[in-house]
């Protein structure tokens, strides 16, 4: 069988996302991180210019949510999808809120003030764990790559004025679908449950998180953080990371080479 491989990037929420349903699963897989050239290489991988990117069965397959269902069909267990129908819904229909509602707004809300104040400090934080290299390039075009970076993710005055009530609103709904088991659908973790506490990582940024950034947060993030750090939808993500992100299943710190 082909080796099992995935093209990421480190801080991404959606990538982090996919990380840890192939850790949650012990799927042995390695890890590429892709910097400056990945829209190309996407594309020719998938026709979608996004990561992450999971290369299963000599297959490429894009995007975290068919990531995950993939990885349930090649591995079942343990599961991320609820065994009873009406519960999957439940947690599907939880995947894709979260996936919808919370990924641009909390990307907006935390890299928007950088993008107009520091530009030092966006290089750090996209560029965690690329290399130096990476990081001057990325310093050196930051003009273009600004205008490319917040065009693409439509990151903008009237996006950023709206961001903080939207990731308010997503950890509102979080909070409001809690079971009495703790989990958003039934007794167990699910799907709902990964997504969820994924895509609040950078955000939260639980000790757990494989891959924090090497400089302490700018005072813009502190302040995002701090503004929600009381919030009971914020202590979940950090008690979802403590139960259940576990080890990595990555068999190994080097680069994969690509795929043929």
């Amino acid at each position: 069988m082909a080796a099992v491989v995935l093209w990421h990037f480190p801080i991404s929420h959606f990538n982090e996302k996919a990380r840890w349903a192939l850790d949650w699963k012990k799927i042995s897989h390695r890890r590429q991180v892709l910097a400056l050239d990945y829209l190309p290489r996407a594309l020719w991988a998938t026709g979608r210019p996004t990561l992450p990117i999971l290369f299963l069965d000599g297959t490429a397959i894009g995007d975290s949510t068919r990531i995950i269902e993939a990885l349930e069909r090649f591995q079942p267990d343990p599961p991320l999808y609820p065994s009873s129908a009406p519960e999957r819904r439940r947690a599907l229909e939880l995947e894709d809120f979260f996936d919808e509602e919370l990924g641009a707004p909390l990307r907006t809300a935390m890299l928007g003030p950088l993008f107009t104040s520091d530009p030092d400090a966006v290089v750090e934080v996209l560029g965690a764990s690329m290399s130096s290299v990476v990081r001057r390039a990325m310093r050196a075009m930051f003009p273009a790559f600004r205008a490319f970076y917040t065009q693409r993710h439509k990151i903008n005055a009237a996006t950023m004025a709206t961001a903080p009530a939207q990731v308010a609103a997503a950890l509102d709904r979080l909070a409001a679908e809690l079971r009495p088991s703790g989990y958003l659908v039934g007794d167990g973790f699910s799907v709902a449950d990964l997504t969820a506490a994924a895509l609040f990582s950078p955000l939260v940024m639980p000790p757990e998180f494989p891959y924090p950034p090497a400089m302490p947060p700018p005072q813009s993030l502190v302040d995002l953080r701090d503004s929600f750090a009381s919030h009971r939808g914020f202590a979940w993500v950090s008690e979802m990371y403590r139960r259940h992100r576990g080890r990595s299943a990555e068999v190994s710190a080097a680069a994969a080479a690509p795929p043929p």
